[in-house]
């Protein structure tokens, strides 16, 4: 197999991601193990389980060469789309399940996305609407249209992601400003027919809304009954055990299986993983982990700077965007700053398709890495024997 190549710094990253997910994992689960009568240890097993998994998706994608990844890229966004229609079969909204195991199609299509549009700017001139419209409007929409039934925050992810994509991979700024009123109307028509059908189609947007209005608008509480006062309380339960969760962190945190907030806040290991950290390693522990998403995010700007082909540098920036923007957009909503989203911490939230797909995204950025490698090693071989032929 040969000795390990690309980034030393994004696999070492790696390694300290997967020892904070499984020491925070089997503190969190304490709640989880006592409703299914069973120990936070047996959920720290699963979590390396899905570690072990992972990591071996990221070696897989890490040997596969960038040509695989060019050539089929074309295929991603069809692929997702096919994913992303299984849910409504099986009367669900956000996931399918296989062999007992529930596959979310959005995490895989936040990938395709990225590698789709990597390899149509490489490929497309884009001189023409019409031509921007078919490649990238109508496909990446579709995305986002089924995309929508089951998670608005996954949309509001590809949306964004794409927007920026374009926008740093030069593409005509007219087209990318025609493009705003475009998806404005997609969306208004989608909220037309979620009212019209009374919320059996794109229900998301309700739920949407009412976290929106929740967060940004404070509510009168004087006149309600006790029973209205209940409700209230229970919508906004999850945020404010967050950031009291984090309050009772402090500068250093309680220790490592010293929360309190671990077992009264729903979904402490996934959603709100965040929260527990810096409830149990405080201020310098929270601080630590968005330093470690920044430290990959600026390695991978450096392996995008060495790429000498589009699709190589829209792959890695735009996957590298991916992970630190989820990662960010979870943090944000564990402080408060942004309203509930329902979004993974990524690589350290209990397992799942996320981790798997984000250790898919590893690979294939340490594969650009690695290939970068091997042509410098080459060159470097070439010029010493060139030399030693002249020497001769």
């Amino acid at each position: 197999m040969g000795r390990l190549r690309g980034d030393r710094v994004i696999w070492l990253i790696i390694l300290i991601f997967a020892m904070i997910s499984l020491a925070v994992v089997y503190s969190a689960t304490s709640a989880l193990a006592y409703r299914f009568d069973s120990t936070p240890f047996s959920f720290m097993m699963d979590q390396a389980v899905f570690y072990i998994a992972g990591f071996g998706i990221l070696l897989v994608c890490y040997r596969i060469p960038m040509g695989f990844y060019r050539s089929v890229s074309y295929l991603a966004v069809p692929f997702a789309v096919i994913l992303l229609l299984l849910p409504i079969f099986q009367h669900e909204l956000r996931s399918f399940s296989v062999l007992g195991v529930d596959i979310h199609p959005s995490e895989i299509a936040k990938l395709a996305t990225v590698l789709y549009l990597a390899r149509t700017i490489e490929a497309s001139k884009l001189d023409t609407f019409k031509e921007y419209a078919l490649k990238i409007l109508l496909p990446i929409g579709a995305v986002c249209a089924l995309c929508m039934l089951g998670s608005m925050s996954a949309t509001l992810i590809i949306g964004t992601l794409t927007l920026v994509i374009l926008i740093c991979s030069g593409v005509k700024r007219e087209f990318i400003l025609w493009s705003i009123p475009i998806a404005a109307g997609a969306v208004a028509i989608a909220f037309t027919v979620s009212v019209l059908s009374d919320g059996k189609v794109f229900s998301r947007f309700d739920t949407f809304g009412e976290r929106i209005e929740r967060h940004f608008t404070s509510e009168d509480t004087e006149g309600l009954s006790a029973a209205e006062l209940a409700e209230l309380e229970d919508k906004n339960f999850q945020s404010e055990q967050a950031r009291e969760a984090i309050q009772l962190g402090g500068i250093f945190g309680r220790g490592p299986g010293n929360s309190i907030k671990r077992d009264i806040l729903p979904n402490a290991y996934d959603d709100y993983i965040y929260s527990i950290i810096v409830e149990e390693y405080g201020l310098f522990g929270g601080i630590a982990v968005i330093l470690l998403y920044l430290w990959f995010f600026y390695r991978c700007l450096k392996i995008a700077r060495a790429c000498t082909r589009k699709f190589s540098i829209i792959a890695v920036s735009g996957l590298s965007t991916l992970i630190t923007m989820q990662a960010f957009l979870h943090i944000f909503v564990n402080i408060g700053i942004l309203p509930v989203t329902g979004q993974t911490l990524p690589m350290i939230s209990r397992g799942g398709t996320s981790l798997l797909i984000m250790s898919c995204a590893f690979g294939i950025i340490l594969s650009v890495n690695r290939t970068i490698e091997i042509k410098d090693l080459k060159l470097k071989t070439e010029k010493e024997e060139t030399l030693c032929s002249t020497e001769s």
